[in-house]
């Protein structure tokens, strides 16, 4: 390691965990039970997805796998980092904090590689709302919000369990 290198390394380890995250790359910790109620995935209606493995849904959210199996484009929905529902799914899915996520997506651009499609939407109603709109579109949203809108998204299956089955990943 050069000098400069750590010179710059203490401080910002130093920053790094003042502020509770951890440094890029590195998990936050196991996947855990999260307080509140589940999460649920969903796509456009017309997606032959019905089921996703875990590492496929996380390959998706991070940038990793791009396309569909019938070759559209991924196109992921977030929420703000502020928002419980983002702040869950980066916990349960990703074992990431958002401070973290958003380094390890700054990484990916200075890289030179393609970044993942996101778009970042403020609530659950949006998000299905563009879901429904936009095929190749998937999205991480409350359970509740997504049976209500079952008629316009599809639910998918992760690790072949849908929400409120037991060990389902994300409740």
């Amino acid at each position: 390691m050069t000098a400069p290198t750590k010179f710059l390394l203490g401080p910002v380890m130093a920053v790094l965990f003042a502020t509770g995250s951890q440094p890029p790359g590195r998990a936050a910790g196991p996947a855990e039970k999260s307080a509140g109620p589940p999460l649920a995935v969903v796509v456009h209606l017309s997606s032959s997805a019905s089921s996703l493995s875990a590492a496929d849904l996380r390959r998706m959210f991070l940038g990793e796998l791009r396309f569909w199996p019938e070759g559209s484009p991924v196109v992921v929905i977030e929420q703000p980092d502020e928002s419980e529902t983002q702040r869950r799914m980066l916990r349960m899915l990703l074992r990431l904090t958002p401070l973290v996520y958003n380094r390890q997506l700054l990484q990916v651009q200075f890289q030179g590689k393609q970044p993942p499609n996101i778009k970042v939407l403020n609530s659950d109603s949006t998000a299905i709302h563009f879901v429904w709109n936009v095929p190749g579109a998937i999205s991480i949203v409350e359970a509740a919000a997504a049976t209500a809108s079952s008629a316009h998204v599809k639910i998918l299956r992760i690790d072949g369990k849908l929400p409120g089955e037991k060990g389902y990943l994300l409740q």
